[in-house]
């Protein structure tokens, strides 16, 4: 028997046949990426954590990230950081950029308008749609885009009744508008992590997918073959019962589930792949999730297999303990002058014609 075979099998017993025929599917359309003509015009859209992008102004919720803090943190690092971020974001989804990039962790309104305004990224003229949070860091999260390539017609903040006593996290952002002459909608999220209580953090990261979930099924209701974007940081995994369960988020391409939500990450968590690198792993915390809209051959299409993590040499560590994973600013308290703790990550879409 050929030793593809014995593989094969292995997988199946150690992960199941329903998983192994997803894997086999997603492998099988993957392919499809290079299919694209020359003449497809492509969006990359993404997603990044930018690590706490403060300011060096101190405030309530920020006395860490200030010259006298724990960290240090002037307006000689602070602008080292927005120089860096631009050079990352500038350069994800290839040489358009990205149309749409959802963010988290930028703490105001100010220091993502001082990053659109920093060169290289300037000369793309971003545009920011931010809502301050009651964040205990005063950490949100927001959206970029590309005027030339998207137009929004409508944006708010999506609240969630988070269970934890006194705990105020993030709020979902929710913005509507017209890509390549096509409607989308898109949710950027960034869910409550642990901090220390496992049990609590479910929990939290529990009412968020439920109050999501409502929210798409509404747009689904008015529209079952509606384009859908959901990006973000979960702190949940792909293959997550909150993911898979609550949101109804998994590796199915099948465009014929249309209440469900197709993670186009799954496939890079199968393979072992992640944005994020913890205790001498990656995790894939950062995805992109899109409807099923975006599968039917029709108008907006997800570009199959275009899922990446955006991670060129410049963004890593290059030696040492942790070499190939992100540079970050800090490392505890020492100043590294990296990017982020995270990696970006980005789809393309195309008009079907």
């Amino acid at each position: 028997m050929p030793d593809y075979i014995y593989y094969l099998q292995s997988y199946a017993m150690r992960h199941g046949i329903k998983t192994l025929f997803t894997l086999f599917t997603l492998i099988t359309l993957s392919g499809c990426a290079g299919i694209l003509s020359k003449s497809d015009k492509t969006y990359a859209v993404g997603f990044y954590n930018l690590e706490k992008l403060y300011d060096s102004k101190a405030n309530a919720r920020n006395m860490d990230y200030t010259p006298t803090g724990t960290m240090k943190w002037d307006d000689e690092r602070y602008q080292h950081k927005l120089k860096n971020l631009a050079q990352a974001i500038v350069t994800i989804g290839g040489k358009d950029g990205p149309a749409v990039l959802g963010i988290t962790e930028a703490e105001s309104r100010k220091v993502l308008d001082e990053l659109v305004q920093t060169p290289p990224l300037k000369k793309k003229k971003y545009q920011v749609i931010h809502f301050e949070s009651e964040d205990p860091l005063g950490l949100d999260v927001a959206l970029l885009y590309n005027p030339k390539r998207f137009k929004p017609t409508l944006q708010k903040v999506v609240k969630v009744d988070y269970p934890q006593r006194n705990f105020k996290g993030k709020d979902i952002l929710l913005v509507k508008g017209m890509m390549a002459g096509e409607p989308v909608t898109i949710f950027v999220n960034h869910w409550p992590a642990n901090y220390g209580n496992t049990r609590q953090g479910n929990r939290n990261r529990q009412a968020a997918a439920t109050k999501l979930r409502q929210q798409i099924n509404a747009e689904l209701k008015t529209n079952p073959d509606a384009n859908i974007i959901v990006m973000g940081d979960f702190d949940e995994e792909p293959k997550s019962k909150i993911l898979q369960q609550t949101l109804k988020a998994n590796g199915r391409p099948n465009p014929l589930y249309k209440d469900e939500l197709f993670n186009t990450f799954y496939i890079n968590y199968v393979q072992g792949l992640g944005s994020y690198y913890k205790r001498g792993d990656f995790k894939m915390l950062d995805q992109v999730l899109v409807s099923k809209g975006l599968l039917d051959s029709k108008g907006l299409e997800y570009v199959m297999g275009s899922a990446e993590i955006h991670d060129p040499e410049f963004l890593k560590y290059t030696f040492g303990k942790y070499k190939n994973t992100p540079r970050t600013t800090y490392s505890g308290t020492t100043y590294i002058g990296g990017f982020s703790d995270h990696f970006p990550v980005f789809i393309k879409v195309k008009v079907e014609k």
